[in-house]
C-alpha cells in the first residue's frame, strides 16, 4: 500500500505537462496490455480459420489498403500540431475551425478517392497483383472493393483519435483502438461458431469494427468532454487548411516513405515467393512489433506535449524528457533481446507447428524494432515541433532505395524474406543518426538554416 502511494506521488509530481504525460503512459500501459492480448489472440484464431495462404492474402490486401492512409495528404498530422497550438494558446474559436476543416476535408477526399477507385477497380487484376493461384475459391476482386469501401468510411471516423492525441489524451485514444480490436475478436468468434468465417467475412469484420467504435465514440465525446471543440458550422476554413497543409504536405511525403518501407515487404514477398510466405514474415513482425507498441505507449504522449513546450519555449523540460526516454530505450532493448532468445518457444506456444519461422528472421525484426524505437524518440520531438524538413529529405532517400535494396538482398543475394526487412533496417540507420543530431541542435537552441526548418 505504501509502495502504491509512492507510485501515485511520483506520477502526480512535476509540471502540469509532465503529470498529463505520465498519467497517459500509466493508463495506456493497462489498455495497451489488453490490446496486445487481443491482437495475439486474433492471429492464431484468424490463421486457424483461413490457413497460411489465405492469411497471407488478407495481410497483403490490408497492407495495400493501408497505403491509402496518405489520402489525407498529411492533413491529420498537420492538424495535430496546429490544433495543439491553438489549444495551448486557449484560442477555442481557431481550434473549432481546425476540427471543422479536418472533418470536411477528409470527407471530401474520402468520397473523391472512393469514386475514382470505383472506376479503376474494373481494370485491376487482383489475382495477378496478389499472385493468387488459379484454383482459389473466393472472389478477391469483390473482397478488395468491399475493404476499400469500408476503409473510406474508416478514414473519416478515425479523426476522433487524431483529436484525442492532439489533446494529449493518448490513453483514451488507445482505449478506442482496443475496443475496436475486442469487437473484431468477438465477431470472428461468432462467425467461426456459426460456420460463416471466410476471407470475406473476416475482412469485413476487421474493417467494420473501427467504423462502429469510432462513430459511437465520436457521438458521445462531442456531447461531453469535447463539446467545447464542436464546430459551430461545417466548413473548410481557408486559413486553417493553409496552416495545416503548409506543415501537412511535408508529413504527407514522409507518410509515403513510411508506408513503402513498412508495408511494401508483404507485396515483395508475395510476388517473389507467393502469399503463403507472407504469413511467417507477418507473424514475426507481429511479435516484435508488439514490443514497439509498448514503447510507443511511452513516446506517443510526447508529440503534442512537445508542441506545447516549444510554443512556450520550455527547452529545459524538452531536454530532460529526451534524456529520460533514452534511458528507457536501453531497458527496452534488453527486453527485445530477451524476447528474441525465447522467440522459438513463444512462436510454438502461440501459433503451434503450422508456421515455421527461421531464427534469422527473428533477429532481423528484433534489430528493426531496436532501431525504429530509437528513431521514434527523436521523430516524436521533431514532429511535435514541426521541424521536419531534414526528416523529409531522409524519407525521400529511403523511398528511392528501399524497394530496390529489398529485392537485391532478397532475390539477388538469396536472403529471402530476411533480406526484405534487412533493407528497411539499413535505411532506418540514416534516420537513427541524423534525427538525434537535429534534435540536439534544436533543444540547445543552436539550430540554424535547414536544421531549424
Amino acid at each position: 500500500m505504501i509502495y502504491f502511494s509512492k507510485i501515485l506521488k511520483r506520477i502526480n509530481s512535476g509540471s502540469d505537462r509532465s503529470i498529463v504525460v505520465k498519467r497517459n503512459i500509466v493508463v495506456s500501459f493497462i489498455i495497451k496490455g489488453l490490446s496486445l492480448l487481443t491482437t495475439l489472440t486474433l492471429v492464431p484464431l484468424t490463421l486457424n480459420i483461413l490457413d497460411n495462404e489465405k492469411y497471407g492474402i488478407w495481410i497483403t490486401i490490408y497492407s495495400i489498403v493501408n497505403w491509402f492512409n496518405i489520402m489525407d495528404i498529411g492533413l491529420g498530422n498537420g492538424f495535430r500540431n496546429k490544433f495543439a497550438e491553438a489549444v495551448a494558446l486557449n484560442n477555442i474559436s481557431k481550434a473549432k475551425q481546425y476540427v471543422s476543416t479536418l472533418y470536411t476535408s477528409t470527407f471530401l477526399i474520402s468520397f473523391g478517392c472512393l469514386l475514382i477507385y470505383s472506376i479503376i477497380h474494373f481494370f485491376l487484376n487482383w489475382d495477378k497483383i496478389l499472385n493468387i493461384p488459379n484454383n482459389f475459391d473466393e472472389n478477391i476482386s469483390g473482397i478488395v472493393f468491399l475493404i476499400f469501401g469500408l476503409f473510406s468510411f474508416q478514414f473519416v471516423f478515425k479523426n476522433i483519435t487524431t483529436i484525442l492525441l492532439s489533446l494529449q489524451k493518448t490513453a483514451l485514444s488507445n482505449a478506442i483502438v482496443f475496443i475496436s480490436q475486442a469487437v473484431s475478436l468477438i465477431l470472428i468468434l461468432f462467425f467461426g461458431k456459426m460456420g460463416f468465417a471466410n476471407l470475406k467475412t473476416i475482412s469485413m469484420t476487421f474493417m467494420l469494427s473501427p467504423i462502429l467504435v469510432n462513430g459511437i465514440a465520436s457521438f458521445f465525446l462531442f456531447r461531453t468532454q469535447l463539446r467545447i471543440y464542436l464546430p459551430d458550422k461545417i466548413e473548410i476554413d481557408r486559413h486553417s487548411i493553409s496552416n495545416m497543409m503548409n506543415l501537412g504536405i511535408k508529413f504527407f511525403f514522409i507518410q509515403i516513405t513510411t508506408i513503402v518501407m513498412f508495408s511494401a515487404g508483404n507485396i515483395i514477398i508475395t510476388q517473389l515467393y507467393g502469399p503463403a510466405e507472407v504469413t511467417p514474415y507477418n507473424i514475426t513482425n507481429q511479435l516484435f512489433y508488439a514490443g514497439m507498441g509498448i514503447f510507443s505507449i511511452i513516446t506517443a504522449p510526447f508529440w503534442s506535449a512537445y508542441t506545447e513546450a516549444i510554443t512556450k519555449k520550455d527547452f529545459t523540460w524538452i531536454k530532460n524528457s529526451i534524456n529520460r526516454l533514452n534511458k528507457i530505450w536501453m531497458l527496452f532493448v534488453v527486453t527485445i533481446i530477451i524476447i528474441l532468445l525465447f522467440s522459438p518457444i513463444i512462436f510454438k506456444l502461440w501459433v503451434g507447428d503450422t508456421v515455421q519461422i527461421p531464427f534469422s528472421l527473428s533477429i532481423s525484426f528484433a534489430l528493426y524494432v531496436a532501431i525504429l524505437s530509437w528513431t521514434s524518440i527523436y521523430a516524436q520531438f521533431l514532429n511535435g515541433t514541426g521541424k521536419i524538413r531534414i526528416q523529409l529529405y531522409v524519407a525521400i532517400i529511403q523511398f528511392i532505395t528501399n524497394i530496390p535494396l529489398a529485392i537485391f538482398l532478397a532475390k539477388i543475394l538469396g536472403l529471402g524474406p530476411v533480406g526484405v526487412i534487412m533493407a528497411t533496417n539499413i535505411n532506418l540507420l540514416l534516420s537513427a543518426v541524423i534525427l538525434p543530431l537535429q534534435t540536439k541542435k534544436i533543444s540547445n537552441q543552436k539550430a540554424y538554416g535547414i536544421w531549424n526548418k
